[in-house]
This record gives C-alpha cells, structure tokens and sequence, in this order.
C-alpha cells in the first residue's frame, strides 16, 4: 500500500509518498496542497498518514528555513530504476551538504568512470528532490540542469551556502 502526505512546509505544500516504509517520490514546496497532491503522483488506493513519515516532514520544514539537515538515513526505494541510475542516486546521498560534485564525479561514485551523461540522467529521473540531493549535482563548466528548473537548483544551493552562478 502507498501512504502518502501532504504539508505545509513554510514556504509551500511539500507531498510525500512512501511504500512498504521506504520514501518513493516528494516534492518541492508549491503553492497549493493541490498542487502538491498532484506532483506527488499519487495513484488510485493511497491512503493518507502522517505517521508513516515519521520525523521527516519536520526535518524538511527545517531544511526550507534554513537549518542545516543530513536526510542520508531516510529510507527509500529506487528499485524499479535501472542499475545504474540506482546506484547514482544512491551514491548522489552522500553529497553533504553545501557541497557540490559534478555529473563526472558522480559517474565515478557510482562505479562507472566514463558515465556523466548517464549521471545526469539518474539526476534528471531522480522523484525525491532534497532526499536524494540532485541538486548538489553540477556540470563541469557551470550549474548544468535540474528538473524543476534552474532558479529552484540556484535557490537550494544558495540555501546551503553555495554560489554557482
């Protein structure tokens, strides 16, 4: 069974939605619980429940405020993803906070040296911004892409303290 929740971060409607206790998609603020409700991407049969989340929404609400927060022990499912993009998005984990690698640099952490597009693709599939900090993930020559457009991946970094232009 999917459980799923919807709250407001401070700063916006933020959906999470987890499986068999592990975090499968969450969102980034939006303007609307609806909004959120639809990002989230949830299916027929979700159930609503708070409790499922534990701490997490608490520790996001503080993520947007400015705290400095370490999500490494959230436990989530990439599973259905190819091996390769698991491995990245799993590997993109330990990127502290403040930091930055590239797509290069990720390719290596992930166990395939000569795969930064492939890299960038794990980040572009990754469903659990923040948790999975793709953010933190940057071009050689520049900030490169991030999904939920540019200004949100310079807003995240400036967060944590970090200016990329």
């Amino acid at each position: 069974m999917t459980c799923y929740l919807v709250f407001d971060c401070g700063c916006g409607w933020i959906g999470l939605a987890a499986r068999e206790g592990r975090l499968i998609r969450s969102t980034l603020p939006v303007q609307s619980r609806d909004q959120a409700l639809a990002r989230a991407g949830l299916g027929a049969g979700c159930v609503e429940d708070r409790s499922a989340f534990g701490d997490l929404p608490g520790r996001l609400a503080r993520y947007f405020a400015g705290e400095r927060m370490d999500f490494s022990d959230v436990n989530i499912d990439v599973d259905s993803q190819p091996p390769f993009i698991a491995r990245a998005q799993r590997a993109a984990r330990s990127i502290p906070y403040g930091k930055v690698v590239t797509y290069s640099e990720l390719a290596k952490m992930a166990g395939s040296v000569n795969a930064a597009r492939a890299a960038g693709t794990a980040m572009a599939r990754n469903e659990m911004p923040i948790i999975v900090p793709c953010h933190r993930v940057v071009a050689s020559n520049g900030i490169g892409g991030f999904s939920s457009g540019l200004e949100w991946k310079r807003k995240l970094l400036r967060l944590e303290g970090v200016d990329v232009g």
